[in-house]
């Protein structure tokens, strides 16, 4: 693709998104915290300039920061090799530790340790010290000036700034790539998603009941929008399409949901010209963008998936204690996407009208999708099923009582699946003891007893 055709779609695309939705994606690029970095740099390395060869600062110095030409050139020299060689070994053995554990686990948590703050001032850090220090040396010039005070304490200041950073580089990773710490750093990012991307930028266009009745307004044959490429939808511009979709009086359906992958040619959205205003087709497709891989700046699933990934690994990887805590991480998951959304599937404007109409969700979809998958690896592993059923024993004593029946019913399905005999009575007595309990707050008592007989029954 041609720079130039690269950077203006990427300048659409981020024009396109909300405030949080473009903070997240600056936030997930290194690039741009080591450019702000190497700019401070550049700025000191011109005050240095400045002091030492224009206004001869060295000259006037006290003896102890006065530095002559050789020396300067010396100093300045070495550290220029030093701050390479520093460099270079910190991220060389940073990626060969996070490359091991991104086989280990999940490939996602390169990407969530990029985005991690601190990770991002550190290694700005290590950018700073490195333009500086190159910088100066370029810059001294012994006919210009012959004593230099600032620059040759300026860099020694700057070397031991990257040192003391390397230490904290070094501490900071080790720390976050504790398998506990990976899982809480991931669940914290994606709860951070739901609550911006989710909460602010589409719960407030979400409504139960349209202002007026949806078969009226989807009466006849609506038009459809075909993809325009290959790829996974990651974002859909929801608001500036729901003001399109005012602004011509339509209604427009999502034929796929954000995160699902689609050919080209396939049907995507489909609309209904409900006035008299022209519509063009690409100024609704516009408003979606499909690109070759899944994001989480509106995937809520994609942010589950992370999570399922390490459990499921960790069973693979004879890890239970790894993948017992990516459980609970994950019902904590599931606790904040059931308090923020109401799931509704449809979009209205400013008067409540109905615009724009996304895929059905509700919270048996993300249950189904964050356990079922690890229902299956763990149909034969009495300690995990046990501690699927603890954490949904949390979760239906913490959730909204119109989501007890799918829970319910999915616990049923966990408990029906486990398919090994029971080695220790301890397990199976938590076994029973966890789904009598979810079964007590769900009020499904006597559904809990026929499983109990149809169990009975089985082993005569």
């Amino acid at each position: 693709m041609h720079p130039l055709r690269y950077f203006k779609r990427t300048f659409h695309r981020l024009n396109s998104l909300s405030y949080h939705q473009v903070k997240y994606e600056l936030k997930s690029n290194v690039w741009l915290i080591c450019l702000f970095y190497g700019l401070i740099g550049t700025a000191i390395a011109g005050i240095a300039y400045y002091a030492d060869m224009h206004m001869l600062f060295g000259l006037d110095a006290p003896n102890f920061f006065q530095a002559d030409y050789e020396l300067t050139r010396q100093i300045v020299s070495s550290l220029v090799a030093g701050i390479i060689t520093l460099n270079a070994f910190t991220l060389n053995s940073i990626l060969v530790v996070l490359t091991n554990f991104s086989g280990q686990f999940t490939p996602r948590m390169l990407t969530t340790f990029i985005s991690d703050r601190r990770t991002q001032h550190l290694l700005g850090i290590f950018n700073l010290s490195f333009v500086f220090i190159l910088l100066t040396f370029f810059l001294i010039d012994e006919e210009v000036a012959s004593y230099y005070a600032l620059i040759p304490t300026l860099t020694i200041l700057v070397m031991l700034l990257a040192v003391v950073s390397f230490v904290v580089f070094i501490n900071h990773t080790i720390k976050w790539m504790q398998v506990p710490n990976i899982m809480q750093n991931m669940k914290n990012e994606s709860q951070q998603q739901i609550l911006t991307t989710l909460v602010k930028d589409l719960e407030e266009f979400r409504t139960s009941e349209p202002k007026r009745n949806i078969a009226d307004q989807l009466n006849g044959e609506g038009m459809t929008i075909s993809a325009t490429k290959s790829g996974y939808i990651q974002i859909v511009d929801y608001k500036r399409l729901i003001k399109y979709a005012q602004s011509v009086d339509t209604v427009i359906r999502f034929e796929k949901r954000i995160g699902e992958f689609v050919l080209k040619g396939t049907p995507l959205l489909t609309y209904w010209k409900n006035g008299r205003f022209p519509i063009e087709p690409k100024e609704i497709n516009k408003r979606v963008f499909i690109g070759s891989k899944k994001t989480e700046v509106q995937d809520i699933e994609f942010g589950i998936n992370k999570l399922k990934e390490i459990a499921i690994k960790s069973l693979g990887n004879d890890d239970p204690h790894t993948a017992s805590n990516a459980i609970f991480q994950l019902t904590d998951l599931l606790l904040s996407i059931s308090k923020v959304s109401r799931f509704s599937s449809y979009l209205t404007d400013s008067n409540n009208e109905l615009r724009v109409i996304i895929k059905k969700e509700s919270f048996a979809f993300y249950l189904n999708s964050t356990f079922s998958h690890i229902t299956l690896y763990a149909k034969e592993d009495p300690v995990i099923t046990n501690d699927i059923l603890e954490a949904m024993t949390l979760l239906v004593q913490s959730i909204d009582k119109q989501y007890h029946e799918c829970s319910w019913k999915f616990a049923l399905m966990v408990a029906k699946g486990y398919a090994a005999p029971f080695s220790f009575e301890y397990n199976e007595q938590k076994f029973y003891r966890s789904l009598e309990k979810i079964s007590d707050t769900t009020g499904h008592q006597d559904d809990y007893q026929a499983f109990l007989d149809e169990i009975k029954d089985s082993k005569r």
